[in-house]
């Protein structure tokens, strides 16, 4: 009988002590569950706030989207306002002006006829190259220079207080037009001769090549589709370099070689 109490008292301080065990895992849980808790909380607090700030992050964006649209808007009159004051001024101090084209290509090799407008004015001897949606190389930069100084020679034209303004100006396209090595320059001079003699060159007649202090023609590249391109602009004489004719070769209108600038003014003016 004492064996048997004492085994019963054995097994009930085993029992209290797991017990006693139990209760202090399970305070210590709870307790680790109310410091979870806490942080759920603080960290969705914290979610929250950063809600309400990239919230108002995209407000602002928005705002400011809107701003700028504006001001793109405004600009875009302003430049309108300014470009048509330019023009007006032009009109007003315009003394004469030619409209021909030059022939540029893409980056397919594809020729393009460009707008040329060759325009003089009352100003103080400038000379001004206005070039737009069109990639030109310091061969072009010199080459009109040199397309302008042949021209007052051929006519003799005093340019005293008078500005020279040189406008190549194409329609935005996918691809990009190239003028390169001075291939408008002969062109060019016939635009300026033009309108240094008050004269409009031949609507269906264009040229390619390039202008030397001589007078001389040079020859270009892509003449081919130069011609091509001319034709398809409704041309029907197109005047080349010496040397070239037989690269554009059978293009439907007729190709004509010519060696001096003088030589191209018989067929353009």
């Amino acid at each position: 009988m004492p064996d048997s109490n004492r085994k019963f008292r054995i097994a009930i301080t085993i029992l209290s002590i797991l017990l006693i065990c139990s209760s202090a895992f399970l305070f210590i849980s709870l307790e680790d569950i109310k410091q979870k808790d806490a942080s759920i909380t603080a960290m969705s607090g914290e979610v929250t706030s950063q809600k309400q700030k990239i919230s108002q992050l995209e407000s602002n964006v928005s705002s400011l989207s809107g701003n700028l649209s504006r001001t793109e808007r405004l600009l875009e009159n302003e430049t309108q306002t300014r470009q048509k004051l330019e023009e007006d001024i032009i009109n007003l101090t315009m003394v004469t002006k030619s409209d021909y084209g030059v022939i540029g290509v893409d980056e397919n090799d594809i020729g393009h006829v460009i707008p040329l407008e060759v325009i003089i004015k009352e100003g103080n001897s400038n000379l001004f190259l206005n070039v737009a949606n069109v990639l030109v190389d310091e061969a072009m930069q010199s080459s009109y220079q040199t397309a302008i100084r042949v021209a007052r020679e051929v006519t003799r034209t005093s340019l005293v207080k008078k500005d020279i303004l040189v406008n190549i100006k194409s329609p935005p396209q996918e691809q990009k037009l190239i003028i390169s090595g001075g291939s408008a320059g002969g062109a060019i001079t016939i635009a300026a001769i033009a309108a240094m003699e008050g004269k409009a060159p031949l609507s269906d007649v264009l040229m390619t090549g390039t202008i030397s202090e001589d007078h001389s023609i040079g020859q270009i590249g892509a003449p081919r589709a130069k011609g091509i391109a001319a034709k398809e602009n409704g041309a029907k004489l197109f005047l080349v370099p010496p040397g070239q004719k037989n690269e554009v070769g059978d293009i439907g209108i007729e190709v004509r070689e010519v060696r001096t600038i003088e030589e191209a003014v018989k067929y353009a003016i």
